[in-house]
């Protein structure tokens, strides 16, 4: 059954077939021949498709969506969007060209090293309905070696928790910052370098819009950007790409230190492709344990599908999920797990009995117990798909090391910001502040000196821009799963910090309650101490006269 869907990993699902219809068992022959499944049921090794993940970057309207569509459409745009129509999810997306949710876009690379492209529909309008884009993704996974997937992200101020989701939860392998030549160097921009440089991600700069800018213009915007990226918070060695010999250069020294800056046109195709050259001689950069025991899928989005149930897409993090295995789904609200069934797998549309680390899949799945339900709203963003003898454990506090990478004031105890961390996003709270140092030293320090500590406050410890600590943080809401050594970002407004977990608590949902509580009961305590006083000092007021 073909249903319309928000993009990403959402499949179409059909009706289970009878061996009595002969018409079905030959498509399932076909699945099986790609798959290596054996048409008995039987399991058997799939087809090792290599993924590459980019996920794409920067200010509203520099040409983010517009890009995409060129590289998975193969066709030039026509300078009224007619590329970026193919790439959008929702109607309103469509009518302001602004991209406000994430969506993952599909590219192929054969065997000769050129792009298999997906968005080729010609007929029946620009906009390409589900069927479409499920036949064009079963092309290019046939004929493709290795894919790569655009993750096109929102560039719009009012988004920016959706664009951090998407670099923490999608597990790119690079990044690639647009920008828009005649726009220049924006504070989204310079926001959005910040958050690739703070999680580590390696990037490339694509100037777009070229052939409506100015040459002074774009020469004062290469001049900006090149300064930004040899500053002493980037670090990065700026590349200008001008010919084949250049792209030969960048794939051949690929550190994180070398980042290639391309110019090109969407509408007239200058430097398309070399970019496309570029891109096809991109490796993985992320290495994934598929040989681990236990096996871990982290849930990124959930889908309701009309006669198959609820669909969950996300990535895979360790070891191998195969299809019509039993699983834990959690945590819950209780900090529980219960036990559930991996009916059936597809990944980028494709009918898989297996995935692999570090690939992406959506799995239908449903409660062990025919009796009990399993419903959309009992799935979230940030759940995991856990094997029943790796005894999961959930977590409503960790302690972390953190970096302040901006703030206006000061972060004491008890401020709350929300934490970002893979695919989990919820608020927590900073409950307890240790080991306070600055990262700034004065000009009177002598070189080599240790690095003072941050002054404390008279109420207690406190942060400023700059600083680092080793913060205990509790979630508000509810447990989640958290693993030491992953990197968080925490933002409040403007401010945004860095941090990686260090140590995980294993405590339950009923110490956050009782925490709770007893905060209540000291709030309660406090608020009863100040009427007192305010009472006690009405007593001492001077009688009218």
């Amino acid at each position: 059954l073909a249903t319309t869907h928000r993009g990403g990993e959402l499949p179409c699902f059909v009706l289970k077939m009878t061996t009595q219809n002969k018409d079905a068992a030959k498509e399932v022959k076909k699945d099986d021949m790609r798959t290596g499944k054996s048409t008995g049921g039987a399991e058997g090794k799939t087809q090792q498709i290599h993924e590459l993940r980019i996920a794409t970057i920067g200010n509203v309207d520099s040409g983010k969506s517009t890009l995409i569509g060129v590289l998975t459409g193969g066709e030039l745009d026509d300078g009224r969007g007619r590329a970026r129509s193919k790439i959008f999810n929702l109607r309103h997306e469509a009518e302001t060209g602004r991209t406000s949710s994430i969506s993952q876009h599909l590219v192929g690379i054969n065997a000769e090293g050129k792009l298999v492209h997906s968005n080729t529909h010609k007929g029946g309008g620009v906009h390409l309905t589900t069927a479409q884009k499920y036949k064009s993704w079963r092309e290019v996974m046939e004929v493709s070696k290795s894919v790569i997937t655009f993750v096109d992200l929102c560039g719009h101020e009012k988004y920016l928790k959706t664009t951090i989701c998407g670099l923490t939860g999608t597990f790119p392998d690079y990044a690639c910052l647009v920008v828009g030549a005649n726009m220049g160097v924006t504070k989204m921009t310079k926001e959005h370098l910040g958050i690739v440089l703070a999680l580590k991600i390696p990037f490339y700069v694509i100037l777009t819009k070229v052939d409506i800018c100015p040459p002074n213009v774009l020469k004062r915007t290469k001049d900006k950007l090149v300064k930004i990226l040899k500053s002493r918070f980037a670090k990065k060695m700026p590349f200008e790409v001008r010919d084949e010999k250049d792209v030969a250069t960048c794939l051949k020294n690929q550190s994180s230190k070398l980042t290639p800056i391309f110019s090109l046109s969407a509408v007239t195709g200058k430097g398309v492709k070399r970019l496309e050259s570029y891109l096809s001689g991109l490796a993985p950069r992320q290495t994934w344990d598929s040989e681990a025991k236990n096996v871990e899928f982290s849930i990124e989005e959930t889908f309701n599908v009309t006669g198959v149930g609820v669909v969950v897409s996300g990535s895979v993090t360790k070891g191998r999920l195969i299809a019509n295995s039993k699983m834990l789904l959690g945590p819950f609200s209780d900090g529980g797990f219960r036990p559930v069934l991996a009916k059936t797998l597809q990944r980028k549309r494709v009918p898989m009995s297996v995935c692999n680390a570090g690939e992406s899949c959506a799995v239908a799945i449903r409660y062990l117990k025919s009796k009990e339900s399993l419903k959309r709203s009992d799935v979230r963003r940030g759940m995991v798909l856990v094997d029943p003898t790796s005894e999961p454990k959930a977590t409503v506090s960790f302690e972390a090391d953190i970096l302040v990478l901006h703030h206006p004031t000061t972060i004491k105890e008890n401020y709350q910001s929300v934490i970002h961390c893979h695919n989990v996003r919820q608020t927590a709270k900073m409950v307890k502040i240790n080991g306070v140092r600055s990262m700034k030293k004065k000009k009177q320090d002598k070189p080599g000196a240790p690095v003072k500590k941050a002054e404390n406050d008279s109420k207690g410890v406190c942060l400023r821009t700059g600083n680092k600590a080793s913060v205990l943080f509790r979630f508000m809401a509810r447990p989640e799963v958290l693993h030491e050594g992953s990197t968080i970002i925490f933002r409040e407004g403007t401010t945004k910090g860095v941090g990686k977990v260090r140590k995980v608590f294993n405590d339950s949902y009923k110490d956050t309650t009782a925490y709770s509580q007893l905060e209540v009961q000291k709030k309660n305590e406090r608020t009863t101490t100040s009427k007192k006083s305010r009472r006690r000092t009405k007593g001492h007021a001077a009688p009218r006269l």
